[in-house]
């Protein structure tokens, strides 16, 4: 599912260049991939797993997914800024902070469907 999920991305983003340069074909191209992977593959795959729950424990899925990416993307800041390297490390700060900000986005939409969660994230137990 990850590498259907990264192929998707990297199809749209392959998409919107060709776009840029005005390449249709190309773009349609990659775009129905794109789609394809997306939307047949990895929703076939998802639905073979058991990804998707309830809209509560989705969301507390998606909580616990951002909190891991944002500690992650908070270290490799950390890592980045002590190779010197300061323009990765406010790319992994921006990252992290609209992680976070998913998060709060996310225990909100969980408080409004009163439901809570066992997830700790940066800034406590939601």
């Amino acid at each position: 599912m990850k590498s259907e999920a990264c192929e998707s991305a990297s199809f749209s983003r392959f998409a919107a260049h060709a776009r840029m340069d005005s390449e249709w074909e190309a773009a349609e191209t990659f775009q129905d991939a794109a789609d394809s992977d997306r939307i047949g593959h990895f929703a076939r795959e998802a639905a073979l797993a058991g990804l998707v729950a309830d809209n509560a424990e989705n969301i507390r899925a998606g909580i616990a997914d951002a909190t891991a990416q944002c500690k992650l993307y908070a270290q490799f800041e950390t890592e980045a800024t002590q190779d010197g390297d300061l323009d990765v490390a406010r790319a992994f700060q921006d990252i992290s902070r609209e992680k976070a900000s998913q998060c709060a986005r996310l225990a909100d939409l969980l408080s409004q469907e009163g439901a809570h969660s066992p997830v700790t994230t940066l800034g406590g137990s939601i």
